[in-house]
């Protein structure tokens, strides 16, 4: 575009020169008819850029984080003339668009328009904006170019994605734990439920497993008390999204990942968190998991959710202390952390540390994970 622009200010130097030297109907014809280019294209990109169309939208309103959505959008031109030199430029600090040339330039005839279908992924759970963030139009001769934001944005709800652990030693461990504590609790009770594996072989209840065509064991009094449980920290960090939703969505991907991998397996599990008011879920078995998730979906992080109002809550909950094992979900390991993991450690609870952070930390116990890590290769 500069290129063209240094020569037409050429041509209108040369013409001016003729005039000056030549004189004549060519020379001043050759004189105006430069003068009026520049401003027939200025004119012609401002219609483009007050005329033009767009609309785009996506199969749903609510997408899974790092999961494909289909994507449309249509640039449309109304005009009698042709619009040239289209372009378009997507939002992608928390969104890529996938098999779609970003760079490439778009001709409209008059009427006519052009409708493309492509792939969104949303990458952080959250509420913003995606799709086309601004267009820019150009005129035949490039002399030049508007660009101007969409009006239009499309603004999408992203719900965190749960993802399907394999055997991970650490976790099973704890599940292990847990499966203990609840096989040596109290004296078997009538009711019975479906074997897991671990249990105790003399806790079959073999009459009611001939008549169920399954295992299934005696259960005993006292098994509703979670057999693990999770505190996820909930404070916001910043007001700035490019800070704040890489983090969230990765604590609530963990706290999500974990508490489906134990429910799995049989192990009761209960999640303990700061919502503005302290809140708790206890999950019995995957059955409850819908909900749950459905919570996570829409929890709120704020920066008045402190670990003190959250470390207050869990050390006085007393399920904690009846807990065969506790999963720290954090961001920061301050003071109110330090506190209810030393109650923990002085009560022989079994405990681990999932820390999501950037920077590079080693501590006993603590996993550290970062905001782009993938669950699968880090809980190995």
């Amino acid at each position: 575009m500069r290129r063209n622009r240094l020569i037409a200010l050429g041509l209108l130097i040369l013409s001016l020169i003729a005039i000056s030297f030549y004189g004549g109907p060519v020379s001043y014809g050759f004189f105006f008819f430069m003068l009026i280019i520049p401003f027939v294209s200025a004119i012609y990109t401002l219609v483009m850029f007050l005329r033009f169309k767009i609309y785009q939208r996506i199969d749903s309103k609510v997408a899974v984080a790092e999961s494909p959505v289909t994507f449309y959008f249509t640039l449309q031109n109304e005009d009698i003339f042709a619009f040239s030199g289209v372009k378009i430029d997507f939002f992608s600090d928390f969104s890529t668009i996938s098999g779609l040339d970003v760079n490439a330039e778009y001709e409209l005839f008059p009427h006519k328009g052009i409708k493309k279908e492509t792939g969104l992924i949303c990458k952080y759970r959250g509420e913003y904006e995606v799709g086309v963030k601004k267009v820019s139009v150009r005129d035949y001769l490039k002399l030049f170019n508007f660009t101007f934001s969409n009006r239009e944005t499309l603004t999408v709800k992203v719900i965190p994605r749960l993802v399907i652990l394999d055997e991970v030693s650490a976790l099973d461990a704890l599940a292990a734990s847990a499966r203990d504590s609840h096989t040596n609790a109290t004296e078997p009770d009538v009711l019975v439920r479906d074997y897991i594996p671990g249990d105790d072989i003399r806790s079959i209840n073999w009459k009611v497993t001939a008549s169920a065509g399954k295992p299934m064991v005696r259960k005993r009094i006292g098994e509703n008390a979670p057999g693990i449980s999770i505190i996820m920290d909930s404070k916001r960090i910043s007001y700035e999204p490019e800070e704040y939703l890489p983090l969230e969505n990765k604590l609530l991907e963990i706290t999500i990942a974990l508490a489906y991998y134990y429910l799995e397996r049989g192990i009761r599990v209960c999640v303990y968190a700061y919502n503005s008011r302290p809140v708790s879920y206890a999950l019995e078995r995957v059955d409850d998991f819908e909900e749950f998730y459905e919570a996570m979906s829409s929890f709120s992080f704020d920066e008045d959710n402190t670990s003190e109002k959250l470390y207050g809550f869990t050390m006085s909950a007393p399920d904690i202390a009846a807990s065969s094992a506790v999963i720290f979900v954090s961001h920061s390991m301050d003071e109110g952390y330090m506190g209810q993991a030393s109650v923990l450690e002085g009560n022989n609870i079994p405990t681990v540390t999932y820390l999501v952070t950037e920077e590079q930390i080693s501590a006993p116990g603590v996993i550290r994970v970062g905001y782009e890590d993938k669950l699968k290769e880090v809980l190995r």
